[in-house]
């Protein structure tokens, strides 16, 4: 989990370096409306306490606590806001 917390925080694509990690409800959106992820499971940025945090299975959609010390996938992701109107 913490190596999942810091590639993101890293990743740089195509000059863009605000990455990180969703939080569950934003990974379980990503779950429900695309079929492009492979199965398995991905970390969320959620903690559930000092030794724990979420994950969601994409095989079900299902999300799950687990040891930080496991390895799941990472799906990066960036907060895009809107233009101001000027």
């Amino acid at each position: 989990w913490d190596d999942a917390i810091l590639y993101c925080q890293l990743l740089v694509i195509d000059g863009k370096d605000n990455w990180r990690l969703p939080n569950k409800n934003e990974l379980y959106t990503i779950y429900e409306y695309s079929n492009d992820f492979d199965r398995g499971n991905y970390w969320s940025s959620d903690e559930m306490d000092i030794n724990g945090a979420c994950f969601v299975n994409f095989n079900n959609g299902i999300q799950y606590k687990m040891s930080k010390h496991v390895n799941y996938r990472a799906r990066p992701i960036r907060t895009i806001r809107p233009l101001e109107r000027i």
